[in-house]
Order: C-alpha cells, then sequence, then structure tokens
C-alpha cells in the first residue's frame, strides 16, 4: 500500500515537471558582432523584437543560415539571426543656378553634382558685344559639377567708343561715336582767335589719324600764338595808307589803292619789282607806291 502511493507521488512529481514550459536562447548577429540576445519561452517568436538600428542603413530582415527567417516562425531551438541591412538613400539636394542677363534674370534647377545648361542664346546688349558668362572674374566652366547656389553674369564689352575733341577755346567738332578698334577720320582743324592750330595729340603724343581706337578717347587741339606780319605802306607822296598786320603765311588778297594828285596809281612795289599778291609772306615788309604821270597818258581822240 504504501509502495503504490510513493508511486502515485513520483508520478505526479514527474508530470508537473514535464508540465514547465522550456525556454531557448536566440542570439542576434551584425556579420561578426552581437547585437543582443534574448530568451524566449518554447513556441514564441521574435515577432516583438526591437527592430536594430545602425547608422546609414535600414533594417530589412534577419536571416538564419543564409536564409530569410519568418518572425512568426516558433522557437522550438536555441537559434542564431544574422541582421539584413540597405544603405539609406542620400537625400538628393537641388541648387539655384542664376543667369543675369544685365538687364533680367533667369534661374535653372540642378542637381547637386550635375552641370547646368548654357543658355541656348548668347545675350544682346546695344553697342556692346558678349564676351561670356562669368563668375566674379573667371568665365564659368560649364563642364563642372553643381555643388551650391551660384550667380553666372552675362560679361559684355563695348563695341563703339566716343572721341572728344578737346578743343581748348577754338571752335570745331567736339565729339563723335565710332566702332571700336577704327580710325576716326580726321576733323576740320579748329579755330582760335590769335592761335594757329598745330594739331592733334592723345596723351601728350601726337596723333595723325592713322591708328585704331579701342576705348573712349579725348584727343587734344594744339595751338600756337599768331605770329603777325607787318605790312608797311609807303604811298610815295600819296594819301596815307594805314599799316596792315597779317598772320605770317597769309596772303595780301586785297590792296589798298592810294591817290596821288597828277598822278594815276600803278602798282605796289618791293625790291624794286611789283607786288605779288598770291604769295605768302613770313616777315616784316614795305610796299612802295607807283604812279604814273597823267600828263605822260595818251589823250583820247
Amino acid at each position: 500500500m504504501k509502495k503504490n502511493i510513493f508511486i502515485f507521488i513520483m508520478i505526479i512529481c514527474l508530470l508537473l515537471t514535464g508540465c514547465k514550459s522550456k525556454e531557448y536562447t536566440v542570439t542576434f548577429m551584425d556579420e561578426d558582432k552581437v547585437l543582443d540576445s534574448v530568451t524566449v519561452k518554447k513556441g514564441d517568436n521574435i515577432k516583438d523584437i526591437d527592430i536594430p538600428k545602425k547608422n546609414g542603413y535600414i533594417f530589412v530582415s534577419w536571416s538564419k543560415d543564409g536564409i530569410s527567417y519568418d518572425s512568426d516562425k516558433p522557437i522550438n531551438d536555441d537559434i542564431t539571426l544574422t541582421a539584413n541591412w540597405v544603405e539609406e538613400p542620400v537625400p538628393i539636394k537641388n541648387y539655384t543656378v542664376t543667369f543675369n542677363y544685365g538687364e533680367y534674370v533667369k534661374t535653372q534647377t540642378v542637381r547637386e553634382g550635375e552641370l547646368a545648361v548654357r543658355p541656348e542664346k548668347d545675350p544682346k546688349k546695344d553697342k556692346h558685344d558678349f564676351i561670356g558668362w562669368y563668375v566674379g572674374e573667371y568665365e564659368y566652366d560649364f563642364n563642372m559639377p553643381v555643388t551650391k547656389d551660384i550667380v553666372i553674369m552675362a560679361k559684355y564689352e563695348k563695341n563703339r567708343v566716343i572721341i572728344t575733341y578737346e578743343l581748348d577755346g577754338g571752335t570745331g567738332l567736339k565729339q563723335i561715336e565710332i566702332n571700336k578698334g577704327s580710325i576716326p577720320d580726321r576733323p576740320k582743324n579748329p579755330s582760335k582767335f590769335g592761335y594757329d592750330f598745330v594739331g592733334w595729340t592723345i596723351d601728350n603724343e601726337g596723333y595723325n589719324f592713322d591708328k585704331p581706337i579701342n576705348k573712349d578717347t579725348t584727343i587734344k587741339a594744339n595751338y600756337e600764338a599768331t605770329v603777325y606780319i607787318k605790312i608797311t605802306f609807303d604811298s610815295n607822296g600819296g594819301n596815307e595808307v594805314n599799316t596792315k598786320y597779317i598772320p605770317s603765311g597769309s596772303k595780301l588778297n586785297e590792296l589798298p589803292i592810294p591817290i596821288k594828285e597828277g598822278y594815276t596809281f600803278k602798282y605796289w612795289a618791293i625790291d624794286n619789282k611789283e607786288f605779288d599778291k598770291n604769295i605768302s609772306i613770313t616777315k616784316d615788309i614795305t610796299l612802295i607806291a607807283i604812279y604814273e604821270d597823267k600828263e605822260e597818258l595818251p589823250k583820247e581822240e
């Protein structure tokens, strides 16, 4: 009787021992690095296990022995699971490329690392030539990847230049506009009272209108004080004739006619010869009146 009771108690103990839930260890790995390990009861799963994190990566799944593991699958033994990752995509950055035409602007949106597109047509500006697109002092290289917001300026160069004639009190042409790199026509010499025009200069160097001009330029008129020649008229007994002054190198185109009673004026003489009024005079001279006696003239019939 006592023996049967003992056997019964032993059976109850075995049954109670067998009913206790068994536990298993799940180890989580990232390549050869242990991330964590947990203990789960037999038949449970890892569905509620926290998803691991890794800088620069996105968790995809767990795998066991190289095969994707179903997190809903019951655990019935110790297992090791390895994390599977994919690289986190880099955010796409866009930059603004601004083309400044001088009078208006246009913009392009360019992805980081890509190229800005050169405008199809070069801009135009009155009296200027377009010479290129610039960032600061340097011409922009459209083969250079864009890595930031940039402003690209249209750069121009004048194709017309202004010639200013500095007349220094004289009268004449004062200003003209010509094509850059051309030679201006020589203007009519300016006039200034009491002075003789002697030539044009640029920056104190003589200019003979034989060299191209590539920028706005001032051409200066140069003068010398006029030298006057004294013309003395000896009326040779006739009425008094006033002395005359003319610029050196000029001509006596008109000569006075003196009056002498009983005589007829013939011509003015110099060095015993009739004076030629068509010659240029460069020194002081005295002209003498030559007459003819009226009584010696032939009488009218």
